[in-house]
């Protein structure tokens, strides 16, 4: 739900969209990072940590806030060397120095199931947004994602 009326914690947040997936040994599955009910935001440096046991990392792929939106230049790159641990940033650059707001989709994380059973999906403390000064925005809630493998 990226209805910020709905939610149980405080935005601005980074959540998961869905917050809950279900996932087989065969299929690949995406899990979408947003930051929700952010004013004027330019980065995001999200750092995601998972069971390697269970969660093989496929793939990283630019969400909406890197996109070239408005004529913008995006930046995004990921780093995924330490298995269990995926750091996103994306950078939103525009020539009039203003951010954007609302529910931003910052990335889609592409996973295969390397075992059954259940991985989180957590925000560590680390995560970071920025406004148009390089300002930190303070996060104010995090909602994490789970997977069940079968």
């Amino acid at each position: 739900p990226l209805d910020e009326n709905q939610v149980t914690y405080d935005v601005p947040a980074f959540i998961f969209n869905p917050s809950q997936y279900n996932a087989d040994l065969v299929n690949t599955f995406s899990a979408e990072v947003f930051a929700m009910g952010v004013e004027n935001l330019v980065g995001a440096n999200a750092l995601i940590q998972y069971d390697p046991a269970k969660l093989s990392l496929v793939n990283v792929k630019n969400g909406e806030l890197a996109s070239g939106t408005g004529g913008s230049t995006p930046m995004f790159f990921f780093q995924d060397s330490i298995p269990g641990l995926v750091e996103i940033v994306a950078v939103y650059l525009s020539s009039d120095s203003v951010g954007i707001s609302g529910n931003i989709k910052i990335a889609e994380l592409v996973f295969s199931a390397a075992s059954a059973g259940e991985s989180e999906l957590e925000f560590l403390p680390e995560c970071e947004m920025l406004d148009p000064d390089d300002n930190p925005i303070e996060i104010m809630g995090y909602a994490n994602g789970v997977v069940n493998v079968q």
